[in-house]
């Protein structure tokens, strides 16, 4: 019998099939086990023809009588006693099935229950198979999008030197330039700089005494104005409510404020005075011990306006003052001082200002 082309419907309609699940004997187990075997993957459609089978014939279904019964067991002690028929299976054993769901159940004793996701092995081929393409589409997709420099880039490390009032800071930078920190100032910058320019932030006043880098111009921002310089000494005052002024010692420098298309370059011995509010420029000449006495331990004071010289006092000696009855005219200080007490530059000023003063540590209160 060939069962090759068999499918569901073609085992129900098989008469010796259905007589075989209806009414089993060895004869018939043995025949269809070899037959199955031979066609190992008709094993499904024949389980599923005999669940049809008993279904439809449930109500019918004939009982043996007491002597087929006997017929049975006398045929089966046969069997066991014979040894096996060629043609057929040579792993017939001793154990001989009863009935066709041995038969069946027994053709596949290692399989896995259906539900398991990977119970057949083509399923898990296929399985393998897909997740190769998917890793395939996944790596070439990772290597045909663009790098963005930006993301693999590191993160910038900024450093920053910050004085409080009373101290004053010298640093060297990177490149070798100079720089003297002002008390009450900030100065930030990328750590080795950039590998095309080298460029600081200010807030506050410092002196810049800058090496020579022909490739990479020097560059101080400060209240949205940019200083540019080579090897050159110059100092930058920009402190918050003042006029921002860029006094040049040595060298040459370009000054551009933000905005302007126009930059002003100074010489030796020139200032700019820059009024933020009235965005008003005046380049003058300066007085260089007045400048950068603050280096050099030096306080002077020409013609100061009040307010300007209090902040001068209050970042050189970390105090706090205050007005006590501020006078309508406007008060304008001189004086010069080299390494003086807080007590002594006020004792200074006082006769010619007309102003008494009172100091409890940190706090100094000043009276007209």
């Amino acid at each position: 019998m060939e069962i090759s082309n068999y499918t569901t419907e073609d085992f129900v309609l098989d008469p010796s099939f259905r007589k075989w699940v209806m009414q089993p004997n060895a004869v018939s187990n043995l025949f269809w086990e070899d037959l199955l075997a031979k066609n190992p993957s008709k094993y499904k459609a024949a389980k599923e023809a005999r669940r049809i089978i008993l279904k439809l014939n449930a109500k019918n279904q004939p009982k043996l009588s007491d002597a087929e019964i006997s017929g049975l067991w006398k045929d089966i002690d046969t069997r066991m006693s014979e040894e096996p028929q060629e043609g057929l299976t040579s792993r017939v054993e001793k154990v001989i099935p009863l009935h066709s769901l041995s038969t069946l159940e027994r053709a596949v004793p290692n399989t896995p229950p259906r539900s398991s996701f990977f119970a057949d092995f083509r399923l898990r081929v296929a399985c393998i198979l897909a997740i190769a393409v998917g890793l395939g589409y996944l790596l070439g997709w990772l290597v045909s999008v663009p790098v963005n420099p930006e993301l693999h880039s590191p993160v910038p490390e900024y450093v920053q030197h910050k004085t409080i009032p009373g101290v004053k800071s010298h640093l060297t930078l990177a490149d070798g330039s100079l720089v003297i920190l002002n008390s009450g100032s900030e100065l930030r910058y990328l750590k080795n700089f950039e590998k095309g320019r080298r460029e600081v932030f200010l807030k506050g006043e410092a002196f810049f005494s800058v090496a020579k880098d022909s490739l990479r111009p020097f560059r101080v921002t400060s209240r949205e104005t940019t200083t540019t310089a080579l090897g050159t000494s110059f100092n930058i005052k920009a402190y918050e409510g003042e006029t921002l002024d860029v006094s040049l010692l040595t060298g040459m420098v370009a000054i551009k404020r933000d905005g302007e298309a126009e930059e002003v370059r100074l010489v030796p011995g020139e200032a700019l005075k820059i009024d933020t509010e009235k965005e008003q420029l005046e380049k003058v000449r300066f007085d260089q011990d007045q400048v950068i006495g603050w280096t050099k331990k030096r306080i002077i004071f020409q013609e100061t306006p009040l307010m300007e010289a209090i902040r001068v006092l209050e970042n050189w000696y970390g105090v706090e003052i205050q007005l006590i009855r501020q006078p309508e005219e406007q008060v304008l200080l001189s004086g010069k001082f080299q390494d003086e007490t807080l007590k002594n530059v006020l004792e200074g000023l006082k006769f010619s200002a007309r102003f008494d003063f009172t100091i409890d540590k940190e706090n100094v209160k000043i009276i007209f």
